[in-house]
């Protein structure tokens, strides 16, 4: 063993040792919390836990919207009823669908949260471009970058979890 090893190694034991003998109190961190910094930091951890998962399942159910109404779209035209893609309404969110001549959107607001999802099907120039996003607020004009329809201003992509997660099994 090197001798800066060694020279570490004996700090460190004399430090522990030290402590025992003054009674110096070493605890982990959770324990040297007060209650209530605990009680935040769990109830933040919390909130954040719940935001996470309601992503996840935001992003799973509007990238099968967009995929269902890309392929609608091919059979006929835009549908706006999420019965008729296979598609339940997820529980603890309100979802409201907007069907236009050219273009069908899916809006999903949770109860109490701040965060709104939007996954949008525009038809140009007889193709289908889907997006979906996540923001705050009501979604503004989803502008045409190259060939690919993208977020309003302000708003961010989410990722298609079902793609991540064949990638990380295949």
């Amino acid at each position: 063993m090197p001798v800066s090893a060694r020279l570490s190694l004996l700090g460190v034991l004399s430090v522990i040792g030290v402590a025992g003998l003054v009674q110096w109190p070493i605890r982990p961190l959770m324990l040297s919390r007060t209650g209530g910094a605990t009680a935040e930091l769990l109830v933040a951890l919390e909130t954040q836990e719940v935001l996470q998962h309601q992503r996840q399942e935001a992003s799973v159910l509007l990238n099968r919207f967009v995929g269902a109404e890309i392929t609608r779209f091919f059979w006929g035209g835009f549908s706006g009823y999420l019965d008729v893609l296979g598609i339940e309404e997820p529980d603890g969110m309100k979802a409201r669908v907007s069907l236009e001549d050219q273009a069908v959107q899916l809006l999903l607001s949770s109860r109490g949260a701040a965060e709104t999802y939007v996954g949008r099907v525009e038809a140009i120039d007889g193709v289908p471009r889907g997006v979906v996003c996540r923001g705050t607020g009501t979604p503004g004009a989803f502008p045409l970058r190259g060939s690919r329809l993208q977020c309003p201003q302000g708003w961010r992509s989410l990722p298609n979890l079902n793609n991540q997660a064949k990638a990380i099994a295949g």
